[in-house]
């Protein structure tokens, strides 16, 4: 998994747990994603700190995943530390930041 110094990364914990949907979409695995979804899981899930899918899908630059989730209902607006758009911007993903504009 792509990690970056945008998001909060827990210091006191060996490894990163993350809910399977931030996980999956922080990797860009449409497929998995869209398993999740089928099965229920609340497209808004986030992790301990906040962090949703859709940030983490929009901060790795992963164009596809942004899109299902958005198609999904996922929050746009939603502000952990920083939105999507925000933390896709920081990371210069212009195609995320083009399409999460549009919307």
């Amino acid at each position: 998994m792509k990690l970056n110094s945008f998001s909060p990364i827990p210091e006191d914990d060996e490894e990163l747990h993350l809910p399977e949907l931030v996980y999956w979409a922080s990797l860009g695995e449409v497929e998995e994603v869209e398993k999740l979804l089928a099965q229920g899981i609340d497209v808004n899930q986030t992790d301990d700190e906040g962090y949703s899918a859709l940030q983490a899908a929009a901060e790795n630059d992963n164009l596809e995943v942004v899109k299902l989730l958005v198609a999904k209902g996922a929050n746009v607006a939603y502000e952990g530390e920083y939105t999507a758009l925000q933390l896709a911007e920081m990371a210069g993903n212009s195609a995320v930041v083009d399409y999460l504009k549009s919307l």
